[in-house]
């Protein structure tokens, strides 16, 4: 009897840990910017701890005078935190900056480009 009562409450332990709420994904750090390899696009870095490990970082530039097929990149998260990646933008533009891992994404860090 006393088994059967410790597996129940086991059980309903179990199912309520199951049905707690999740974190959210928290957005990347800020990353650092450098020269990109012209003058159109710049270079982003985060060390390890920036984001997520093995997340994917998704870049949008809302500059509305971007072109549409420079106005997206992103970069794979390494397992210690850290990325880098190469964005189409220019001194002034606003990169919204995400972390994704399977379904869930991160709100995004809106950045400006100094």
């Amino acid at each position: 009897m006393v088994r059967r009562i410790l597996a129940v409450g086991i059980l309903g332990t179990l199912a309520f840990a199951c049905a707690s709420p999740t974190l959210p994904l928290p957005p990347p750090e800020d990353p650092t910017v450098g020269p990109g390899p012209d003058a159109d696009h710049v270079r982003l870095s985060v060390p390890c701890g920036g984001a997520d490990p093995n997340a994917v970082i998704v870049i949008v530039n809302d500059n509305a005078n971007v072109p549409g097929d420079q106005a997206v990149s992103g970069a794979l998260v390494s397992d210690c935190g850290s990325w880098d990646a190469t964005a189409y933008a220019h001194s002034g533009d606003y990169l919204d900056i995400t972390q994704e891992i399977g379904t869930d994404r991160s709100q995004p860090l809106t950045f400006q480009v100094p």
